[in-house]
């Protein structure tokens, strides 16, 4: 007898489907453990976690331009641009050490990194895992390395689905920024890809960073390209001399900055400006502000209606002090499951509020 005769198509269907689903579940699961517990494969453990680490776009500008400042970069651009009305395509240009041809795919797996010695850590947690790239690719429907040239620079294209990865409403307002302990940092506004560019800029002051429609990004980058000329140069320095619309068009997409005839001739013909760093904005933004505050009435108290974060009152020893107060009992839970805390807590100042952040990682290392 046949298995054909065995099995009916409806019943082959059937038997195919359960079996793919089994074999799935064997290339998932390790070890079944008692009570309906299991213990992953690490690959699937890895996906899992890639899925947690980036939620929202925010996140996915936040890694990469954390990888632009390992990278040694001293500008770095952001294109971002929504289309057909739930993608968001991002492109992100830096001048830094660059990517070897041969690794443009491997950067893109888990557990890759250049930091083979240490991790950092930064005001966004653990940062060397080599866990980023791969959590961004996990979400993103297109996530690779569109050119890189050692010593020259970076851009690295992506493209995402809003409605699976969501992003914040307001991508067009700039937060503030205010001096705290007689340290500048960002203020009030939304936690937006602005913010994360900001934050950046005030930890990293060293750095540029310019945020645009992919038209304004390759006017910024024109002008930039000008003003290296005769430098060792940098993967956009073939823009400074076009003056041809088809030849803007091809050395743009190049870059992974697709244009319109129509804005290539817009930027040639200087119809759209260059950007100004996202820093430059902010400080724009606070000077108009301090301006309009001048002209308010002053309160019953003697000062302007805009109130001040009363938190600014607590020293950085006594925030060191609640971090460590809060490490500590934050160990005292999270040993029983065999984690402990990793690093030194960072403590935040908010509206109304302390943000704490501890990192943990496991008995054996492992964040």
């Amino acid at each position: 007898m046949t298995s054909y005769e065995q099995n009916p198509p409806g019943e082959n269907e059937l038997v195919d489907f359960v079996s793919s689903i089994t074999d799935q579940a064997r290339l998932r699961i390790e070890e079944k453990l008692p009570h309906g517990f299991v213990r992953l494969k690490v690959a699937e453990a890895e996906r899992r976690q890639a899925q947690h680490d980036i939620r929202y776009v925010e996140d996915i500008v936040t890694e990469l331009v954390r990888n632009s400042r390992d990278a040694g970069a001293r500008i770095v651009l952001v294109g971002f641009q929504k289309e057909q009305g739930r993608n968001r395509r991002i492109t992100v240009l830096d001048d830094g050490c660059g990517i070897p041809d041969d690794m443009h795919r491997l950067i893109f797996e888990p557990r890759v990194t250049s930091k083979s010695e240490d991790f950092s850590v930064d005001r966004y947690g653990v940062h060397g895992r080599g866990m980023a790239l791969f959590s961004i690719e996990s979400r993103a429907r297109d996530a690779r390395v569109q050119t890189s040239v050692p010593g020259l620079g970076t851009a690295i294209i992506l493209s995402v689905d809003t409605r699976a990865v969501p992003e914040r409403s307001d991508q067009a307002t700039i937060p503030g920024l205010e001096v705290i302990d007689g340290k500048e940092d960002v203020g009030s506004g939304p936690h937006n890809v602005p913010r994360a560019l900001l934050e950046m800029s005030v930890d990293s002051p060293e750095m540029s960073f310019y945020l645009g429609s992919f038209a304004e990004v390759i006017a910024t980058l024109r002008g930039l390209a000008g003003k290296s000329e005769g430098e060792e140069g940098v993967i956009w320095q073939g823009l400074s001399g076009v003056n041809d619309a088809r030849q803007l068009i091809d050395l743009s997409q190049s870059l992974g900055l697709p244009v319109s005839e129509r804005n290539a001739y817009r930027v040639l013909g200087g119809e759209i400006a260059p950007l100004v760093t996202v820093y430059r904005m902010a400080e724009k933004k606070q000077a108009v502000a301090g301006e309009a505050e001048k002209s308010r009435p002053s309160s019953a108290y003697g000062r302007g209606t805009l109130k001040r974060n009363p938190l600014r009152r607590i020293p950085r020893e006594d925030l060191a002090e609640i971090g460590s107060e809060a490490t500590r009992s934050v160990e005292s839970i999270i040993g029983r499951y065999y984690l402990k805390a990793a690093g030194t807590p960072h403590v935040k100042r908010g509206r109304g509020k302390l943000i704490i952040s501890i990192y943990v990682s496991g008995e054996d290392g492992d964040d």
